[in-house]
């Protein structure tokens, strides 16, 4: 057995993919003739730990949650058991009083000369006294229905806070922001975060394109974060690995070379629909829905650099899959 470098959780090698706990990826390193350099090791290293930081932040949060939880619980527990004490008193009132009924209707059988004003008065009182108690009683009810509502409140805000942990790559970029409007289905938004954090990564927020070199080199940590995100809240529909999938499907290769004379690229977007009627689309009339045809987004045609083989124009970001392919597997 091994285990996750950053949870330490027990797997076994090659028949896991990520940990399930951490969510970390197991994936060992294809073998590298010559040995792994001594600066990917390094750099690596710097990565797993700040993942452990990460991780053993969020652990110290969700122990801080339970621990608050449990005093939560142990004051409902005791309200709880106040209210149990109130209900045996009211229980217990409400014997003596028929006790003092049947003790009343014998002493009336037995001296029919007594004043039933007087009997009346004792009455009046006693109902007095239990109306008295009941609304102590009802008062607690309702102190305790508070306090059980406040509870309820810290929980949720505790919980809230313990979901709203940021996600912060190696490289120091804050995807919380797009994580959340994934969540919210809120799909335009997120299309376009993704554009920009793309450009802000590889340095190019001026440009507001991607060249070739943009992609080769793009971190490998970043490009999971945001593929992770996209297929995690479109349930396995969109995000780079998928649209990678479908473009192998077509025929597409990886590195990005195309048969003579093959049409895989458009191919592959009269598949995804980016091309209605052997035209591209614009960006405005993407489908930003659930509902969308699987691989539609991220909407990248307009984020890369376009290039002429042939006749046709071929674009740059089809050596994203490359790039999907190494940083993805």
């Amino acid at each position: 057995m091994a285990k996750c470098p950053v949870c330490e959780t027990e797997y076994t090698p090659n028949e896991v993919e990520t940990c399930s706990v951490c969510g970390y990826d197991l994936t060992p390193y294809p073998p590298v003739i010559g040995g792994i350099p001594s600066g990917f090791l390094e750099k690596e290293k710097k990565r797993i730990a700040a993942a452990k930081r990460v991780w053993q932040l969020s652990q110290s949060q969700v122990e801080s949650a339970q621990l608050m939880v449990s005093h939560l619980q142990s004051q409902l527990d005791e309200t709880t058991r106040k209210i149990d004490g109130f209900t045996t008193t009211q229980s217990r009132l409400e014997s003596q009083i028929e006790a003092i009924a049947s003790q009343l209707q014998s002493q009336n059988e037995a001296i029919a000369s007594q004043s039933q004003s007087r009997l009346e008065s004792q009455i009046e009182a006693i109902a007095s006294q239990l109306q008295s108690q009941s609304s102590q009683i009802e008062a607690i009810a309702s102190q305790l229905q508070s306090q059980n509502e406040a509870i309820a409140s810290q929980l949720e805000s505790i919980t809230e806070a313990v979901a709203d942990t940021p996600i912060v790559s190696y490289s120091g970029f804050d995807y919380s922001q797009l994580n959340r409007l994934l969540k919210s289905g809120q799909w335009k938004a997120a299309d376009e975060k993704t554009a920009k954090m793309m450009c802000r990564v590889a340095g190019k927020t001026h440009d507001g394109y991607l060249n070739y070199d943009d992609i080769k080199n793009f971190p490998c940590e970043d490009l999971r974060i945001i593929d992770g995100l996209w297929v995690k809240h479109s349930r396995g529909r969109f995000g780079f690995s998928v649209q990678k999938q479908i473009y192998i499907n077509c025929g597409g290769k990886p590195d990005g070379s195309y048969p003579k004379g093959d049409d895989i690229l458009e191919r592959y977007a009269d598949q995804v629909g980016w091309r209605v009627g052997r035209s591209w689309i614009l960006k405005s009339d993407c489908t930003f829905a659930a509902i969308a045809p699987c691989g539609h987004l991220p909407f990248w045609p307009w984020l890369y650099e376009w290039y002429q083989v042939g006749h046709s124009l071929k674009s740059v970001g089809v050596h994203l899959f490359s790039r999907a392919q190494t940083c993805l597997l």
